[in-house]
């Protein structure tokens, strides 16, 4: 028998861990939450951007973004780069492919549930201090057909395909927008492009280079314009290559894919800058796979492209890094022309399939006697290694170790001379000073 003294000492003892179970609870939940499908506040608030009636995509809210550096990276933030008296100045960042491929499914999903977060551990912070943040998405998202993980390759090509918690990893590593005009678009047929383009809607995520199978509005953007500081920003996509074309009719590839096409781009072009486009972005997904030059019809389409009006291009479908240029228009303007970002993210095992970077540029827009000028005014990139860190096998990794945290060793040292090899100095390596 308990006396009344020992009743009470049961109680309290009770009401005690009762407590610390609940403040247990209390704090575990969230973070699973978090690290699954992310629904905290901070997550939610990702991507930035929402597409508003006028259909311009403009930031969600003001309010405390970038209030402060992250620890990992001496970048200016987003106030800093932008206190310019008398313009508008917006900082923008792309980079090349999202793969998704076996290795990295794999890998992400060896705790029993799938986390590709890790992969941008590095990279996250960098993309707080930009103002829009661009990739191409090189893999479906179909829930009705298997992950690549699980299927075999069909005519010696892979059939890209991943989890939806892929695109919760983009989400919380900062992307605004994707684009999805690939080789692998139509790797799954329409069921495929369809059941992709909804879950990037659904996310948040501002996509363009595919198309839902319907007509005008319903069928999704030909182009996305966002409102970045209060410059106008238009982004289109087109690829030239395209795998499993006999799993679509012509007409299905016709409504629903962004094939290149000369008549295609100039229309775009001219439809977005009659929306108020002040600066305009075009994505190529063109050339030859894992070879280190611009071939003739990448030079070609560039050119046409620049002189169609682009403001700057942006290559993909080598996986691997190539030279830049700036391409010289009749109009007297400079386009900046990366033929190819590479993978930014992958599992492919060579040197030059992992050799990154983020392409930094900042555009303004400046008045004076009633006069406007829209131009980019620096281009620079950062210089980055897809390698293994931290138990995790494929991790964007900058080369600096002023923005990596301080680490150093010499696969990042390689890293970062050959990456400034190929940019032949056409555009500098971002100086964390300037």
């Amino acid at each position: 028998m308990l006396n009344g003294r020992d009743k009470v000492c049961k109680k309290r003892t009770l009401t005690k861990k009762l407590i610390t179970a609940l403040g247990i609870i209390l704090l575990v939940v969230p973070m699973v939450l978090c690290t699954g499908e992310p629904i905290c506040a901070a997550a939610a608030s990702l991507p930035r951007y929402k597409r508003e009636e006028d259909g311009v995509w403009r930031l969600k809210s003001r309010k405390g973004k970038n209030s402060k550096k992250d620890d990992k990276t001496e970048l200016k933030t987003q106030e800093e780069q932008n206190e310019i008296h008398g313009q508008k100045t917006a900082v923008c960042m792309f980079t090349g492919d999202l793969m998704c491929l076996k290795g990295q499914q794999y890998d992400a999903g060896k705790k029993g549930r799938y986390d590709f977060s890790p992969s941008f551990s590095y990279v996250k912070p960098i993309f707080k201090t930009s103002d829009f943040v661009c990739a191409n998405l090189e893999t479906l998202i179909s829930e009705s057909n298997p992950l690549t993980r699980n299927q075999l390759e069909e005519n010696e090509q892979p059939q890209c395909n991943g989890p939806k918690a892929y695109l919760s990893a983009l989400k919380k590593a900062g992307f605004d927008m994707l684009v999805t005009a690939n080789n692998h678009t139509c790797d799954w047929g329409p069921e495929g492009i369809t059941e992709t383009k909804k879950q990037l809607d659904e996310t948040g995520f501002a996509n363009v280079g595919t198309h839902y199978n319907a007509e005008g509005d319903a069928a999704g953007e030909r182009f996305s314009v966002f409102d970045v500081n209060g410059i106008k920003i238009a982004v289109l996509s087109y690829t030239h290559h395209m795998n499993q074309r006999a799993k679509m009719t012509s007409d299905e590839m016709t409504a629903m894919v962004h094939l290149f096409s000369k008549e295609a781009v100039k229309s775009d072009i001219a439809d977005a800058r009659e929306k108020g486009a002040d600066f305009v972005v075009v994505y190529l997904h063109y050339g030859s796979e894992n070879v280190l030059e611009a071939n003739s019809t990448q030079v070609r389409d560039s050119d046409y492209v620049a002189e169609a009006g682009a403001d700057l291009i942006i290559g993909s479908h080598p996986h691997c890094l190539q030279p830049c240029k700036y391409i010289k228009t009749s109009d007297g303007r400079k386009v900046l022309c990366m033929y190819s970002l590479g993978n930014f993210v992958s599992s492919m095992a060579r040197d030059i399939n992992n050799d990154t970077l983020i392409l930094r540029v900042e555009i303004t827009k400046k008045t004076e006697k009633k006069k406007t000028t829209i131009k980019m005014t620096d281009a620079s990139y950062i210089p980055c290694k897809v390698m293994a860190r931290n138990g995790a096998q494929f991790v964007v990794t900058p080369t600096n170790a002023e923005l990596n945290g301080g680490i150093r060793g010499k696969s990042l040292s390689e890293a970062r001379e050959r990456i400034g090899a190929v940019m032949g100095g056409v555009i500098p390596e971002y100086s964390v000073k300037q």
